[in-house]
């Protein structure tokens, strides 16, 4: 029985590591590529198993019939992912992003859905995946397309399993569908771009108001990157904050910040369906995150020994979580 399902896309990364960044029409350099395993769904997925262990993550997503798809299958196993929820899509490629990060670590991507795109909800009625979802403590969604979003939503629901949910590129073109199905979800996770997309803001108090108008009440964390998280508590007007891990202290630097994201809620839905509060879910999630931001691949996310042992030495460098009431 698995512990955590996640839904999301499978892609294969590509990344150049460049000097800067481009401008419209300029060429540049690119110092070295390396090619990996990528994707939300992916990156979440293998996050969560290096702290539940192995065999306690399944992953339900979609890969055409070519290299890539036998190379993405591998990884995965090798990290501990149970991989019976991958659909093989005939006719399709496998799902492809192209990454440039310069010295700073900041990135640009554009990404190839292939496969990702044809994962349907017909695909929920396998027998496998069904009974994945009735036994799983947890469930976890990134980018799948919208009505697979929806049924996983419905599952949750009928089996009153938690749900969170990272939605990512989703928002751009389906805001209004997005906030009718957020509300399902105890958790959902945005970036600053995303929150203002999804709330018309990324201000704090004005995203309280707006949550509040829209009669959210579930938790709405905000990945703010080098600024660490903040947890969202509409319910109460309760804000919980935990700064970034404090990298430079702890004698490390930024190599890459693609994957920061999916890593931090990767980690977060794993402490959270392993019964850990959830201000330790957040603790963990933006170490863990910050972790990642330091290895050139976009799977850097730590084991759990580890993530513990620099988390616990962080605290004596001001990362704890604060609580504060904002309205």
């Amino acid at each position: 029985m698995v512990k955590l399902v996640v839904c999301g896309a499978i892609n294969w990364d590509v990344n150049c590591f460049v000097d800067r960044l481009p401008v419209p029409g300029e060429e540049v350099v690119a110092e070295y590529i390396t090619r990996v395993s990528g994707g939300t769904g992916g990156n979440v997925a293998v996050a969560a198993a290096r702290i539940l262990g192995a065999k306690e993550v399944a992953l339900i997503g979609a890969l055409g019939r070519d290299d890539i798809a036998r190379q993405q299958i591998g990884a995965l196993e090798d990290e501990g992912v149970v991989t019976t929820g991958i659909s093989r899509i005939t006719g399709e490629e496998s799902g492809q992003a192209y990454i440039m990060v310069d010295q700073d670590g900041e990135n640009v991507i554009a990404s190839h859905l292939g496969a990702n795109a044809r994962l349907g909800a017909k695909h929920l009625k396998e027998v496998e995946i069904r009974r994945q979802l009735r036994e799983c403590q947890g469930i976890i969604l990134t980018d799948p397309p919208l009505e697979v979003a929806k049924g996983l939503i419905n599952v949750a629901k009928r089996y009153d399993i938690p749900l969170l949910w990272d939605p990512g590129i989703l928002i751009g073109p389906n805001r209004e569908a997005l906030l009718s199905f957020a509300k399902g979800a105890e958790v959902i996770f945005l970036n600053e771009t995303e929150a203002s997309a999804l709330l018309g803001t990324s201000e704090l108090k004005t995203s309280f108001r707006e949550l509040k108008k829209l009669g959210f009440s579930n938790h709405v964390v905000l990945k703010l990157g080098a600024q660490g998280a903040v947890m969202l508590e509409p319910a109460s007007s309760t804000l919980t904050e935990i700064p970034a891990l404090p990298l430079k202290e702890l004698g490390l630097n930024v190599i890459n910040t693609v994957g920061c994201g999916d890593v931090f809620a990767g980690v977060f839905a794993a402490y959270y369906v392993a019964v850990s509060g959830i201000e330790e879910s957040l603790a963990m999630a933006s170490a863990a995150g910050g972790l990642n931001a330091t290895r050139p691949e976009t799977r850097g996310s730590p084991d759990r020994a580890r993530l513990e042992e620099v988390a616990n030495r962080s605290g004596k460098l001001g990362f704890t979580v604060r609580k504060r009431k904002l309205l």
